[in-house]
């Protein structure tokens, strides 16, 4: 009767079903329960032609509330940010118009090298991607032509992504072995003889941090969202947990630990991140959208152990709130072709690598954080092909923000082995300075006198790095080394400002603490 009755269930939800066409495109219907966007719609189709197909048009929002409640930044209340996700594997055409009506006067890709095309035809903004990929559309300039950090006081903007996604294998179907679906207002149980949880269309609500098992999965599609968080706290429980799908796990319905009252403890402060896994290798975290974390997003904690890494691929994250982190991966994680727009820092360069990802900051936090540098002797932490496309910022004299910040943090010998290699920081816009490579940290930016402990920063590689713009408050490039932590023998090979080579020392503002700055003979690749 149980099999008949799900049977049943599943057939009325055919008409939400995500639908395949060619070249693998496979665009998700509306979530049942959930309003779409106020401010876009989207349509895709296979580049070459073919039927436009409605792909639903996800909003998440920046709450317009009381200062210093909730930890959502004013200076972006009622920011909103609409997105999609589809899957392909091959090249598709997708086309976005404003709700209301209005006209769209221009449209720009960023990062501009993943789009092959770009334009407005009848007031709509066409894009054209050639495989999958993950982009924002920058619709009539609204970040491009304004400085929104500091001192910006203009509407609340409505902004854009499109999220191309690969096809993703092994999506899991209700009568497979193992397989648990969780109908829309059900509570989940958190055991049983299932390995799978499989979340069907709607929206789904399984609170603070839901527990997660060694071993078992956790599919959210594309057309249902999950509010509350995912938690495995327990070290040795922490192996082999997939959480995959082209769903979005919010938030939104939670506060912010810090404005919790009674206080919490940092144990339960805890519970409030939207995934943490202690302990973690062989864990997944897959094609998921995370919105409006209540605090740090992605913490998977654990040491390196050789040849059981961790993998977070194809996730995209976007936050609005204090501590709104976006991926820490510790010792043992890899990161690839993700896109992080966090509103606190988007992620501590550890674990085995991050490659192919975007990151747009809007008011508070750094693209790449360097307190948590390995010292490396067996092996390589590379950072590559990665993509800052915006780097702004509410304050000026402070640590936070930048794109490679050391702000004072940590301690010990670190920078051997780490390479940047093909970043591209192509904001025209950006509110501070790129470097703020800070061992202690000088004024007029330290608050509490900002020191690392003893140990130097050397070694590390920066090659092929192209920064379009300088600060738009003409911030130097700083790195400030200290007497027990110094800075020495960093390579720069083939950095760009502006389209300008870098060929001296004398382009960062540094102190006694600093010396043998490497910079090779000039080459012609750009990344």
């Amino acid at each position: 009767m149980h099999r008949a009755r799900l049977l049943l269930f599943l057939l009325l939800l055919a008409g939400h079903t995500a639908t395949p066409a060619g070249d693998g495109l496979v665009a998700y219907p509306p979530v049942p329960g959930l309003s779409a966007s106020e401010h876009y719609t989207f349509r895709v189709r296979p580049v070459g032609g073919g039927d436009w197909q409605p792909v639903f048009a996800w909003q998440t929002t920046c709450k317009a509330i009381e200062p210093r409640t909730d930890g959502y930044f004013d200076t972006l209340a009622g920011w909103t940010h609409t997105y999609c996700n589809f899957e392909t594997s091959g090249g598709v055409e997708v086309e976005i118009t404003r709700v209301d009506g209005r006209l769209i006067r221009s449209a720009a890709v960023h990062p501009r090298r993943k789009a092959s095309a770009c334009s407005v035809e009848d007031g709509r903004a066409r894009v054209t991607l050639d495989q999958p990929c993950l982009v924002a559309v920058d619709i009539d300039g609204q970040m491009d032509e304004q400085d929104t950090g500091k001192g910006y006081r203009g509407p609340p903007l409505d902004t854009v992504s499109v999220f191309a996604n690969p096809p993703l294998p092994d999506k899991p179907k209700p009568d497979d072995p193992g397989v648990l679906v969780v109908r829309p207002g059900e509570a989940p149980p958190a055991d049983g003889d299932w390995n799978t949880l499989s979340f069907l269309p709607g929206v789904h609500d399984v609170g603070l941090a839901f527990p997660l098992r060694a071993g078992c999965s956790y599919y959210i599609p594309g057309d249902a969202i999950v509010y509350g968080t995912l938690s495995s706290q327990a070290w040795g429980a922490g192996g082999r947990i997939r959480i995959f799908g082209h769903g979005t796990l919010s938030g939104e319905r939670l506060k912010h630990p810090g404005f919790v009252e009674p206080a919490l403890s940092d144990a339960d402060g805890r519970r409030y991140r939207p995934i943490e896994i202690v302990g973690a290798t062989d864990a997944r975290v897959e094609g998921i959208t995370i919105a409006d974390s209540a605090t740090h997003s992605l913490m998977l904690i654990g040491p390196y152990v050789a040849g059981h890494p961790n993998q977070v691929t194809w996730t995209k994250i976007f936050t609005w709130r204090v501590n709104g982190d976006g991926i820490n991966p510790f010792g043992n994680t890899l990161v690839e072709d993700c896109f992080l727009r966090t509103q606190d820092d988007s992620l501590y360069v550890s674990g085995l690598g991050i490659r192919r990802t975007v990151l747009w900051n809007d008011a508070n936090g750094s693209s790449f954080v360097l307190s948590a540098l390995p010292q490396l002797a067996d092996r390589e932490l590379v950072v590559e092909d990665c993509d800052v496309i915006y780097a702004r910022a509410k304050w000026h004299h402070w640590t936070g923000g930048r794109v490679f910040n050391m702000r004072g943090e940590g301690g010990g010998a670190a920078g051997a082995g780490v390479i940047f290699r093909n970043i591209n920081v192509e904001d025209p816009r950006p509110t501070l300075q790129q470097f703020f490579i800070c061992m202690t940290v000088p004024p007029p930016y330290s608050r509490h006198g900002e020191s690392r402990a003893a140990g130097d920063l050397t070694g590390i590689r920066f090659e092929n790095i192209a920064i379009a713009a300088p600060s738009v408050l003409c911030e130097p490039q700083l790195l400030w080394g200290h007497p027990d932590a110094r800075i020495h023998d960093l390579t720069f090979d083939n950095l760009s400002l502006a389209g300008e080579p870098v060929r001296e020392p004398g382009f960062f503002r540094v102190n006694e603490a600093v010396d043998r700055l490497v910079f090779p003979p000039s080459r012609t690749a750009k990344p």
